[in-house]
């Protein structure tokens, strides 16, 4: 057995072993895993990518793919993809719910605001109306009102004409 009482596995036709990778009580840890995987990796240009890939995304890659249950990269304050789909998939659904939350509140101040809109409207065709109303009542008072000094003038004609 080698030193620190791991067992090496290697992968044999497609066993569940992985090449470098030794378990110990159940846990897998990597060995010596080929660096000529890492290498070919970095020496491939990424398809879809603009920038060729990091030596940090492509140690991810390969230490993702070797082992799941790895907690090095947990350990080193990394997110792998697989540490991350449970919590992910909480976030998001998560996030979906809020997301929800936000549009029914969105539509809910949309309907307000059309009625407050169509408030308003009401509200502003009203006052016009009774604008209209108020000039109306104010040119009828004035003309009522000269009426009254015209006929006051009258009066006070014919009450001096009867005095003499």
């Amino acid at each position: 057995m080698p030193p620190g009482g791991m067992k090496r596995v290697r992968a044999i036709g497609g066993s569940e072993a992985t090449p470098g990778v030794a378990t110990r009580s159940g846990k897998k840890y990597i060995t010596n895993h080929p660096t000529s995987t890492m290498e070919d990796m970095l020496a491939q240009p990424a398809q879809d990518l603009e920038t060729p890939r990091s030596s940090t995304e492509i140690v991810l890659k390969v230490l993702s793919q070797t082992s799941a249950a790895c907690t090095f990269l947990k350990n080193d304050g990394i997110e792998t993809p697989v540490s991350k789909s449970a919590a992910s998939a909480t976030r998001e659904a998560q996030l979906q719910k809020q997301l929800q939350a936000e549009k029914e509140r969105a539509d809910n101040l949309e309907e307000q605001l059309v009625h407050l809109k169509k408030k308003a409207t009401e509200i502003e065709e009203s006052m016009a109306r009774t604008q209209e109303v108020v000039l109306k009542n104010q040119q009828e008072l004035e003309e009522f009102k000269k009426k009254q000094e015209a006929n006051d003038m009258i009066l006070q004609r014919i009450l001096g004409l009867n005095s003499e």
